[in-house]
């Protein structure tokens, strides 16, 4: 058994959390006197409004306040000193760790991350997560829904009242993390419903709108019921989920597994080459998000063993 594999029999389902929360929007600032890790909670809504009843609304700001203050309590737990902050622009919250020496956590934290000590712009879900139990790999996507998570009924598939979705965001620069997640969903049982790249072959297929609008988040779109089996510590959130999963028609997504993608052709777009792709990517042609993520696979297997 090697370390890595050992490190897994030890991870917690609470260190799995944090986990998703640190990939999800965390960014880690070193200095000479401290380190600190600072996770974002942005306010994208400043009201969640529940999809099936227009008078059940949730301030966020409220709901989201309350809700940290029992995760802050869970990371203290864990020997953290954790703290939490309001935006002064009114903007979200903050969760923020402070490291006045390398401890045990901190070195921990390094070797969970492949000593990546960055930001969500770059970070990949740590081996010992895809190597942990099944519980602890839906702790830490739990933990990365809370933070990069959108629940509301505009999320639904082709319009339609019936196929409700919740997406999960991932930073513009971090394509490899889009294929991790793939992988991580895949390994619990729950269906990707589809991949809205931040790519021209996605976001802009017929080149309608300004040059470079595509260059935007990538969403990682799932069935509101499938990720229901994952759920929100955030109370509205969860709140506003379990109402999307009462509008979906019964067992939506159950046979995702066997269904045979619908592959059609896509116009060619100058914005192929776009200098907002990636090298590996520019001049590549995709009418498929399961075509771009084999790229992906390849290129991170090149990436392995360079």
């Amino acid at each position: 058994m090697d370390i890595t594999n050992k490190l897994s029999s030890f991870l917690s389902e609470d260190v799995a959390y944090f986990l998703g929360l640190i990939v999800g929007r965390g960014t880690i600032i070193k200095s000479a006197e401290l380190n600190k890790l600072v996770v974002d909670f942005p306010f994208k809504n400043l009201e969640a409004v529940s999809p099936i009843d227009a008078s059940k609304k949730f301030d966020t700001q409220i709901y989201l306040s309350n809700s940290l203050d029992r995760i802050v309590e869970r990371l203290k737990r864990l020997g953290l000193d954790v703290s939490k902050f309001n935006d002064e622009d009114n903007r979200g919250v903050s969760l923020v760790v402070v490291w006045r020496n390398t401890d045990l956590t901190w070195q921990l934290l390094a070797y969970l991350l492949n000593g990546d000590f960055s930001d969500y712009h770059s970070f990949r879900i740590p081996k010992a997560i895809f190597q942990s139990d099944k519980e602890k790999q839906k702790e830490f996507l739990r933990g990365y829904f809370d933070v990069t998570g959108y629940v509301r009924a505009s999320n639904s598939q082709f319009g339609r009242e019936d196929q409700q979705r919740i997406y999960l965001e991932v930073d513009h620069r971090n394509w490899f993390l889009t294929l991790d997640l793939y992988k991580l969903f895949e390994k619990v049982g729950i269906p990707i419903e589809s991949i809205d790249f931040g790519h021209p072959n996605f976001r802009d297929p017929n080149f309608k709108k300004a040059a470079g609008f595509w260059a935007k988040e990538h969403q990682v779109k799932i069935f509101a019921n499938q990720f229901l089996h994952i759920g929100s510590y955030l109370k509205h959130k969860q709140e506003v989920l379990t109402d999307l999963v009462k509008m979906n028609k019964a067992g939506l997504g159950d046979n995702s597994s066997e269904k045979q993608f619908r592959i059609r052709e896509k116009a060619q777009n100058p914005e192929e080459n776009s200098e907002k792709l990636p090298d590996f990517l520019k001049g590549k042609h995709f009418n498929h998000y399961s075509e771009l993520l084999a790229v992906l696979e390849e290129k991170d297997n090149i990436k392995a063993y360079e």
